[in-house]
């Protein structure tokens, strides 16, 4: 069957969920996946069962068939070539004009360097249906569009009469994982000439999908795909339960029908009986209308003041701005970070900055500590977000806490990891990296926040023999969004000479870093066992062992306004570390910077 040819006409009806009704039928501990080499006639008889039912498309058991669930890549081809054989051979029992198609679900992301490698892995999986004949494919459960206009196009370069349908998984406030909207992704996807049909799948259930359905419009010629949950999973007896039963979820089915979708199934929790309930309600019924956007009714095409930080408007305007970290209390002690946030506002500071539990030694919370430091002494702060800390959930409740507290500029890390005594005990969440959390501040900027976006900034490793590698990392954090760089520690001429090389070819803006070195035994300690760290034995030379504290400090802010006298032609700001809670060094240091640049 031409799944294009019936869609002409046509509301076509997909098979049900695979995983959710095999643990349904044989409770155990393997994934339905496993089961296509293992126990074989168990896929087919669900298969069989579906199409009894009145599906006129089925979709492999190759959902989750990937490297994650089957790391040898001989086994996980074995495993896809055994799943597209069995429904093609329930499909052929049958005797019924079914269509088959390939179900791709996203491959984890975990690493920034694993793009190209997780491209080829997807490519290699189309490859093969094609090759076993099977040419209509579904990537579904979704929750970031960027492969799919990639995906798209080359399974129709190809197989020209390919079928590519994509679907997204979304919550119930139509958001998904990745922080994209159900409106994003509907004009996102209408950007794609190479997609048939796009729509949604898993996430919710048939009502809170008709009611985030109900207030989009879409493009003329759009097919829509609608396959929610039987509801939301509860658990009962140790195992998970989905509650829609099939007639409550054919009659929200046949909501989502009104609204104009052109195919309809089910995902986790949905059963034979499900599709065959759903395929008496679709008896007489033909695609209605959609509502179809214009250039009136797209929010996109509307324009609005976007109202900038103190600290970006200084920064876009071109002024050097000066920024200062202060250490969170280890404990429950304010007076030192009171004391220093009061006497960087009198100095003039354009932003604080808290780290986030360096080292993964836990302080106070960076974003609790900004807004108690921004209600003291009414300052702009920007916390560290690291994602070694939290998942998801955390990540996004956090910024949702700062901003509605006012907190609007961030700095994005990936966070240092747990250290090695801690293993076991302790455990570094990394749901995300600094890029991809970037990418999605930039969607929650866009849906959430409107014209009071979230400001945010990354950290800039400048040491690296790959200087490529630097430049690559870079600019994958500006198109997510990024607006500047905090750089570590500079000291050297050919930390100098990095920096100039790595703006000249990004066009980044570069707050340089700035740490003051306050003895002679700082000085050994920061030379030896820092690493990316690079200070010449003529700094250290002027530091001595015996030499006072007064003595020292004037050391300390001759070397660093003389590090920012060399940046000044390169430098968009200064990023100044305070050592051991010393701010009066601190201010010391910025007003001899000013008085010698001319800030």
């Amino acid at each position: 069957m031409r799944l294009e040819e019936f869609l002409e006409q046509n509301i076509l009806l997909t098979d049900g969920a695979m995983g959710t009704y095999y643990n349904q039928k044989y409770p155990g501990d393997m994934e339905a996946e496993e089961a296509n080499l293992k126990y074989p006639e168990r896929i087919a008889s669900i298969h069989k069962e579906y199409i009894e039912a009145g599906a006129k498309l089925i979709r492999t058991n190759t959902f989750a068939v990937n490297h994650t669930l089957f790391p040898d890549r001989n086994i996980c081809e074995k495993v896809i070539c055994a799943a597209l054989n069995i429904a093609k051979q329930a499909v052929s029992e049958s005797g019924k004009d079914v269509a088959i198609a390939a179900s791709i679900g996203p491959i984890h992301e975990n690493r920034e360097d694993e793009g190209e490698a997780i491209w080829e892995e997807y490519c290699s999986i189309i490859n093969l249906c094609l090759k076993q004949g099977i040419h209509n494919f579904v990537f579904e459960t979704f929750s970031d569009p960027k492969w799919i206009g990639r995906l798209s196009e080359y399974c129709k370069e190809k197989c020209a009469h390919a079928f590519v349908i994509a679907q997204f998984s979304v919550n119930p406030m139509g958001y998904t994982g990745d922080g994209y909207s159900v409106h994003e992704l509907i004009r996102c996807m209408e950007k794609i000439s190479a997609l048939d049909a796009y729509g949604f799948n898993c996430g919710v259930g048939g009502a809170h999908l008709k009611k985030l359905l109900q207030k989009e419009s879409f493009g003329r010629n759009t097919m829509l795909s609608v396959l929610p949950n039987a509801g939301y999973q509860h658990e009962l007896r140790g195992r998970m339960r989905y509650k829609d039963k099939p007639d409550y979820y054919a009659k929200h089915m046949e909501e989502l029908v009104s609204l104009g979708a052109n195919i309809i199934g089910g995902c986790c929790g949905t059963t034979p009986d499900h599709i065959r309930v759903l395929n008496e309600m679709l008896k007489g019924k033909s695609v209605c209308e959609k509502k179809v956007f214009s250039e009136k009714n797209d929010p996109e095409q509307t324009s609005e003041i976007t109202y900038l930080t103190p600290f970006m408007e200084k920064l876009n305007a071109g002024e050097k701005v000066f920024v200062v970290e202060l250490d969170a209390p280890f404990d429950a002690k304010t007076e030192k970070f009171q004391k220093g946030v009061y006497a960087l506002k009198d100095s003039g500071v354009d932003i604080i900055t808290v780290s986030e539990s360096p080292l993964a030694r836990a302080r106070a919370d960076a974003s609790l500590l900004a807004v108690y430091g921004k209600n003291i002494a009414d300052v702009q702060i920007m916390p560290h977000v690291a994602m070694r800390d939290r998942n998801l959930i955390g990540l996004r409740a956090e910024v949702l806490g700062a901003h509605v507290n006012g907190i609007r500029d961030l700095l994005v890390i990936t966070g240092d990891p747990v250290g090695r005594d801690d293993r076991g005990k302790i455990t570094g969440v990394f749901d995300m990296n600094s890029i991809r959390f970037m990418d999605y501040l930039k969607h929650m900027n866009e849906e959430v926040f409107g014209n009071y976006p979230m400001y945010y900034g990354g950290a800039l490793n400048y040491d690296g023999p790959n200087i490529d590698a630097i430049i690559s990392r870079m600019l994958k954090k500006m198109e997510a969004g990024c607006s500047y760089f905090l750089t570590q520690p500079i000291f050297s001429a050919g930390d100098i000479e990095r920096i100039c090389e790595l703006k000249e070819k990004t066009g980044a803006k570069i707050i340089c870093g700035i740490m003051p070195i306050v003895s002679y035994r700082n000085a050994l300690f920061m030379q030896n066992e820092m690493p990316g760290i690079h200070i010449d034995d003529a700094v250290v030379a002027k530091y001595k062992p015996d030499m006072s504290r007064e003595d020292a400090e004037k050391v300390a802010i001759e070397i660093s306004a003389g590090i920012a006298e060399k940046l000044a032609d390169i430098a968009d700001g200064y990023y100044i570390m305070t050592p051991f809670h010393r701010v009066e060094l601190v201010v010391k240091i910025m007003d001899m910077i000013r008085t010698i640049t001319k800030v």
